[in-house]
């Protein structure tokens, strides 16, 4: 099955993009914001991409329908009254 990486890390890495793009058009006083959030950003989309590639591709055999499905819990008490009784 075929790895894919997550819509959490393309969006983190497209604020990387758009910060870096960003970075010329910046006051030099206010780059270190730009800088700080790419790097923020860049951390996040790191870690969801590990995720992502860390994440086991196949789901396990499923079993049958009757052993899957909870069980009602039983309950000492009946139904409650109608409305309007």
């Amino acid at each position: 099955m075929r790895r894919t990486i997550g819509r959490q890390a393309l969006f983190f890495a497209g604020i990387v993009v758009i910060c870096l793009l960003v970075v010329p058009f910046t006051p030099s006083e206010l780059r270190w914001v730009v800088w700080a959030t790419a790097g923020l950003a860049g951390l996040w989309a790191i870690l969801f991409t590990i995720e992502d590639l860390l994440r086991p591709t196949r789901t396990p055999k499923s079993r049958r329908a009757s052993e899957t499905a909870p069980l009602a819990p039983e309950s000492p008490f009946g139904p409650p009254p109608r409305p309007g009784r």
